[in-house]
């Protein structure tokens, strides 16, 4: 397995309607010498069937079942079973464009880096729309610059958004969660930023399609307690990964960004648990930082200070502006 030169990892649960698709997309990849591992997490409909007729198709593709494991040990999973030089995350919904990986492969190595941010065609099928990404553009950063850049939305933390080395993983202890769905990708990110010596851009033409299945409102319908569970342990579970790390003192500034983001999050998704605390440590955040005022935005600034005096103010106030 030596000539395997990208493995792609694809974690995969009841999407009979889009796996048939991804999976024909990575097998057309222009660049050969891949595997393609999915991680077949327990689904309930027509996924397996159908990955087991592209495995007749394509030997290239090997099948790991891992039912009820969740995303994060579905990934570690995959990469456990990997051989390539590089890795590329990609979501079973999603899908590459021919040349995908062999421009992703070359760039990597015509730069010796450990990361290689691409772009993206953002597909919303709710609105039938479709936007290109828009990380800002650059010809090399160090990882602690980077997380910076993820953390202030001037690059995208998703896992899909970056083709990195494989020996990212074996010379380094980075941890997947195994009970963290939202915000995994940010972990995860992080950590893989921060190990690496040097990112890249490949300034081209996007090279993935990633689909978004649902509009605004059924986000919020679906937005449970487990959401805001991870919405507020995923920030500390990246601040316990940098905290006792040399950089942190110039991280620390972009980690209560994060922390704020998630905050902001929880209350435009109407999730309110321990309101008031949360509203002053936001407060605490944006006193700190008056640069990530306009963060929040007026009408979000107003709630946190109503929360401030008391929950029942905060509430009315909420129902007014959120």
């Amino acid at each position: 397995m030596d000539s395997v030169k990208v493995s792609v990892i694809i974690p995969v649960i009841n999407q009979e309607s889009h796996i048939g698709g991804c999976l024909d997309s990575v097998m057309a990849q222009t660049l050969k010498e891949i595997e393609i591992i999915v991680v077949e997490g327990g689904s309930t409909d027509h996924s397996p069937e159908i990955i087991c007729e592209h495995m007749d198709k394509d030997k290239r593709i090997k099948l790991l079942n891992k039912a009820g494991e969740g995303l994060s040990l579905a990934r570690d999973a995959g990469l456990k079973m990997a051989n390539g030089k590089y890795v590329y995350h990609l979501d079973g919904d999603d899908t590459l464009e021919v040349d995908a990986l062999e421009k992703l492969y070359n760039r990597a190595e015509d730069t010796a880096a450990d990361m290689v941010v691409l772009n993206f065609w953002i597909e919303n099928e709710y609105n039938n729309t479709r936007k290109a990404s828009h990380s800002i553009r650059f010809v090399r950063l160090t990882g602690i610059d980077f997380i910076k850049t993820i953390y202030s939305r001037e690059n995208y933390w998703m896992v899909w958004s970056v083709f990195h080395s494989r020996a990212l993983y074996s010379n380094f202890d980075i941890k997947f969660d195994a009970e963290l769905f939202l915000g995994e990708d940010t972990l995860l990110t992080t950590q893989l930023a921060y190990y690496s010596k040097k990112i890249v851009k490949l300034d081209s033409e996007p090279l993935l399609h990633h689909f978004i299945r649902k509009n605004p409102e059924e986000k919020k319908l679906c937005f449970s307690e487990k959401h805001y569970f991870d919405l507020n342990t995923y920030p500390e579970l990246i601040r316990n990964f940098l905290k006792d790390k040399p950089e942190y003192d110039q991280l620390e500034e972009s980690v209560d960004c994060l922390q704020l983001q998630s905050i902001i999050r929880s209350f435009q998704y109407h999730f309110y648990d321990s309101p008031c605390e949360k509203s002053q440590q936001a407060l605490r955040i944006l006193k700190k930082y008056p640069s990530l005022k306009s963060l929040p935005g007026r009408k979000m600034r107003r709630v946190f200070h109503a929360f401030s005096i008391s929950e029942h103010f905060g509430r009315l106030v909420s129902r007014l502006f959120l």
